[in-house]
């Protein structure tokens, strides 16, 4: 485990891929006048303890296109495994000397950005080997892990632990990880709304939030995104049906 006190380098990693079953190409889909991906990092940006973001492209076909996004925002990347996500997290991480990982997904353009600092203080002075935000819609929150515990992770855990599901190993085994869960105000504690993009339902909401609510502007505070699907049962029923195909890591 890494020391409190101790002064360490921490990057966002960010797994990208262009081949979806449901989606394609979702963290490149425009939403107002930005792609998804970009909505992403300009979150992550306002971190001031996050020293590094990287994209992790998966090794497969249109890994042209994520290069270049990356190369034109002046953003470091590297090229790992398809399938082996947490190989990609690690040689991520790697690639600018971090110790702390901030885990966030590149199809989440609303990622509750106002927490990601807190999360990463509470993540060192607790000494945890993960933290995450938890109770948050579903599409907006973020882990902060350690490599040491990722590499852990893919050393001793099967083929399913290395897939997307980067996170699985640790919070099987509770005995041999230390975790913590930062929980949102009671107002942001809608975990049943989806804020990701995985499906076109999901994209015809989103672009209605940036729509109707954002004006195009690059960030939309989360408070006024929920109040707005109150507002509008429609819209918020759009997407509300759509099954989530595998166990939430509150991301």
């Amino acid at each position: 485990m890494l020391k409190k006190n101790k002064k360490t380098k921490i990057a966002a990693v960010i797994a990208c891929r262009l081949n979806s079953t449901r989606l394609f190409a979702k963290p490149l889909q425009i939403v107002g006048k930005n792609t998804i991906l970009d909505l992403c990092i300009i979150q992550i940006k306002k971190s001031k303890l996050i020293d590094d973001i990287v994209l992790a492209i998966s090794n497969s076909p249109g890994k042209e296109v994520f290069i270049k996004f990356a190369k034109d925002r002046k953003i470091k990347y590297v090229i790992g495994d398809e399938v082996d996500v947490l190989k990609r997290l690690i040689i991520g991480g790697k690639k600018v000397n971090a110790k702390i990982i901030v885990r966030a997904s590149s199809e989440n353009p609303f990622l509750y950005g106002k927490g990601i600092d807190k999360l990463i203080k509470k993540h060192i002075s607790g000494d945890y080997d993960l933290s995450y935000l938890g109770g948050l819609p579903l599409g907006v929150g973020m882990q902060v892990v350690n490599l040491e515990a990722l590499e852990k992770s893919h050393k001793e855990g099967s083929k399913r632990h290395r897939s997307e599901f980067c996170t699985m190993y640790i919070n099987e085994n509770p005995t041999k990880f230390k975790t913590y869960r930062l929980n949102p105000s009671k107002s942001l504690n809608r975990p049943e709304l989806r804020l990701t993009v995985d499906t076109p339902q999901d994209l015809i909401v989103v672009r209605t939030i940036i729509e109707k609510i954002s004006k195009n502007n690059s960030t939309t505070p989360l408070d006024k995104i929920i109040k707005f699907l109150d507002n509008n049962p429609k819209i918020k029923k759009l997407n509300s049906n759509i099954l989530i195909k595998y166990k939430r890591e509150d991301l």
